[in-house]
């Protein structure tokens, strides 16, 4: 007989193993959780996987799927962005240092070519210079001077055919 009361039936193993389990195509769960310990904490791989609870070799495995990476991208991103300010003030204070001037000369180049690549990324005010085609559009002058015009009264009779030259045609020449 087959007891059909399911709250005293024990969970297989396979249900115990999809606990916490992200959905397909998505990031949830302990994947999620590994990866913003990888992300925000700075931990290694394998500290996030156990910290997860999950096996290096399934956080490997996850992340070699396009859909974990481009979350785990998103994420570094974000705290990219996040961390832009405090580089910016460091490195102004490396600027104004006394004590190492090779420092403060390099910390002036990153200064510069952060604000180079601000102005590059889309959405910033100023319009980055690229190849391509440039096209110019003029209204043109409103009264421009017509160009003068040849006029003629008769035609010109042509031959239909060249005349002659009165070279005459050198002999073949002949090989040895």
């Amino acid at each position: 007989m087959i007891d059909d009361n399911a709250s005293n039936a024990v969970p297989s193993r396979q249900a115990v193993a999809a606990q916490d389990r992200s959905a397909p195509g998505q990031v949830t769960g302990r994947l999620r959780t590994a990866i913003l310990a990888m992300v925000w904490e700075g931990a290694r791989r394998a500290q996030a996987a156990e910290k997860a609870k999950m096996t290096d070799h399934s956080l490997r495995a996850a992340l070699k799927k396009p859909h974990v990476l481009a979350f785990m991208n998103a994420e570094l991103r974000v705290l990219r962005e996040s961390e832009r300010p405090k580089t910016i003030h460091r490195l102004t204070e490396l600027r104004d240092q006394d004590r190492n001037a090779n420092a403060a000369v390099a910390a002036c180049k990153a200064l510069e070519q952060i604000s180079d690549a601000e102005a590059a990324k889309p959405g910033s005010n100023t319009l980055p210079q690229a190849p391509g085609l440039v096209v110019i559009l003029n209204a043109g002058l409103p009264f421009a001077p017509q160009p003068p015009t040849i006029e003629h009264d008769a035609e010109v009779p042509r031959p239909l055919s060249p005349a002659p030259l009165g070279v005459t045609p050198r002999p073949p020449r002949r090989d040895r």
